[in-house]
């Protein structure tokens, strides 16, 4: 089954694990599900449900069976890898690191690994759980690394980040001059006066946050924004440690937004809000001329799926 086609079925039938419970102070204390609706029209994709999952906590820890049947048929990135071969080990959990710096995952007695090769250790047991419940969610006939977006954001994190972090953000810079929220339609037009009801709320948190205020054009050619915006998100990008960052990159690509991506990692937006903002022109063309099913609505299954991804992210390190 390709991925397309196993993206679709997990549409309307699946649930996504988009939280883990540790009961740790500040973290997340519970574990939400979204059950995403049938796809019959073309406003089913916003019918989302989050709900408290209060099983799931002791699912992670004493049982990953009930776990795994918790989190069954998650939708899943359509734009990621293939599997890379049979599952290998009967369970997947977390538990503390020997030198009681960190949490480690383990699959069976083996210490899970970054795909360089360096031992998979993260600061809190609640973004130990996650990503022990991704791998437990494994079928015995294949591992989908797609299926697994909290451990991909934990490697980069670990793998890329700390070796590239000037590299990623002159590129998360470089795009801003074509940040999707600054670039517009015509004011006077019906979606550009939608674009700036939605969009100068953010403009305007980007102000009161940072200092200073991105421009934004309904041109052709849009034009660069001024050094000194570009200067200060610099300076706030450099603060942030390799977790947050890797989510901001993540969350930037997927939104073709730094200033979205801005937004979720600091709570301003949530994650139905930045969805709504990234999707505000598709879904004005799609009231305008409908939806194309196995189209749009697998192309929201993938954007909420890596939205969802790293803003949960954010909030378990």
């Amino acid at each position: 089954m390709n991925r397309a086609s196993e993206l679709w079925k997990c549409l309307r039938k699946g649930r996504l694990l988009i939280d883990t419970c540790n009961d740790v102070p500040g973290r997340l204390s519970s574990v939400y599900t979204t059950r995403l609706s049938s796809l019959s029209s073309s406003s089913a994709f916003s019918h989302v449900v989050d709900r408290p999952f209060s099983q799931a906590a002791s699912a992670a820890k004493d049982n990953p069976e009930a776990l795994k049947e918790a989190t069954a048929q998650m939708p899943v990135s359509a734009h990621s890898g293939p599997s890379i071969g049979r599952r290998f080990y009967k369970s997947a959990y977390a538990k503390e690191a020997s030198d009681g710096d960190g949490y480690l995952v383990m699959l069976d007695h083996r210490t899970l690994k970054t795909p360089a090769k360096t031992y998979l250790k993260v600061p809190s047991l609640a973004l130990a759980h996650a990503i022990a419940a991704e791998w437990e969610y494994q079928d015995q006939d294949a591992i989908r690394p797609f299926t697994m977006p909290l451990m991909k954001l934990t490697s980069t994190a670990i793998d890329k980040v700390p070796k590239e972090r000037e590299k990623i953000i002159q590129n998360l810079l470089d795009f801003f001059h074509t940040d999707a929220v600054c670039c517009r339609h015509a004011v006077d037009s019906p979606l550009g006066e939608l674009q700036a009801e939605i969009m100068n709320p953010l403009l305007d948190w980007i102000e009161k946050e940072f200092g200073c205020r991105p421009s934004h054009s309904s041109s052709l050619f849009v034009g660069n924004q001024s050094d000194e915006v570009v200067e200060a998100l610099r300076k706030a990008l450099k603060k942030t440690n390799d977790w947050q960052l890797a989510a901001i990159d993540a969350l930037s690509a997927a939104a073709k937004s730094l200033v979205i991506a801005l937004a979720v990692s600091r709570g301003k937006l949530g994650i139905e809000e930045a969805i709504q903002a990234i999707r505000l022109e598709e879904d004005f063309q799609i009231e305008e001329w409908g939806l194309v099913e196995g189209g749009h609505d697998i192309d929201v299954a993938d954007l909420r799926c890596r939205i969802a991804a790293a803003s949960v992210f954010l909030r378990l390190f």
